[in-house]
């Protein structure tokens, strides 16, 4: 852990940064507020089925550290807003959007894990990732036309397509962003999520586990997902570029 703090002392924070982050914060916006809007959770507001930002909160928390952390939680924040609910509760409810990118962040760079791994066979790994987009697409299409069991299907199809994938690649690595980055990272963001739709009432506590178990299971296909995309052909660029965060300010 010292480490990491020399050589984020000797890199130091630059506008790249900030910039990154407002340009990250914009992208996230988007991309929650049309999940909200293209595959809700029926009577609970602000939830979405597919959520398909969340496939991008780890990732960008793993690129660009604490700034990625941020740009998720205010993306959510104007979310909650374009959507008219109360300032003091999207700043609370946010923070499911935050820890889903901090959690990942902090286990990774406290075990000092990489993002990324040299590919041992591209040509097979990038057939799956293709197959991995086929079947998020296809969860798209049975979760907006209400299709729950083929919803379902899409979850264990891409948990089948991932274990091909963790036998051709780097074993490590990548059951580690499926341990932390997609169920752990799932499950932290909907506790926070729905509890605090709970919390403020937004939610009766007769629904909380339908609720729970919309938010997570969305999270997780998505991230299981494109999550997965993101990781294994973004990242290894970034790395190499000057806006990716080795610690976790610089």
């Amino acid at each position: 852990m010292t480490e990491v703090v020399h050589r984020e002392a000797r890199r130091g924070v630059t506008w790249r940064q900030p910039a990154v982050c407002a340009a990250t914060t914009a992208v996230c916006t988007a991309l929650a507020i049309w999940a909200v809007v293209a595959a809700p959770v029926a009577l609970v507001p602000g939830i979405s089925g597919l959520y398909i930002a969340a496939a991008v909160y780890v990732p960008v928390a793993l690129w660009f550290g604490i700034w990625g952390c941020v740009a998720g939680y205010f993306s959510c924040i104007f979310m909650g807003l374009y959507f008219g609910m109360p300032l003091d509760f999207v700043i609370v409810w946010s923070l499911a959007d935050l820890f889903e990118g901090l959690v990942p962040l902090v286990i990774y760079r406290r075990f000092m894990i990489s993002p990324a791994a040299p590919l041992r066979n591209p040509k097979r790994t990038y057939a799956l990732a293709g197959l991995l987009a086929v079947n998020v697409a296809a969860s798209a299409v049975a979760l907006t036309n209400a299709m729950t069991e083929a919803f379902i299907a899409t979850f264990f199809t891409g948990i089948a397509i991932y274990a091909a994938l963790v036998a051709t690649e780097d074993r490590r690595t990548w059951l580690v962003w499926l341990a932390v980055g997609v169920f752990l990272a799932g499950i932290v963001s909907g506790i926070f999520g729905v509890g605090a739709l709970a919390l403020f009432g937004s939610v009766p506590m007769e629904v909380f586990p339908t609720a729970l178990f919309g938010w997570v299971f969305g999270d997780i296909i998505v991230l299981i997902t494109i999550g997965t995309i993101l990781t294994l052909v973004v990242t290894p660029y970034l790395m190499r570029t000057v806006i990716y965060v080795r610690a976790f300010f610089s």
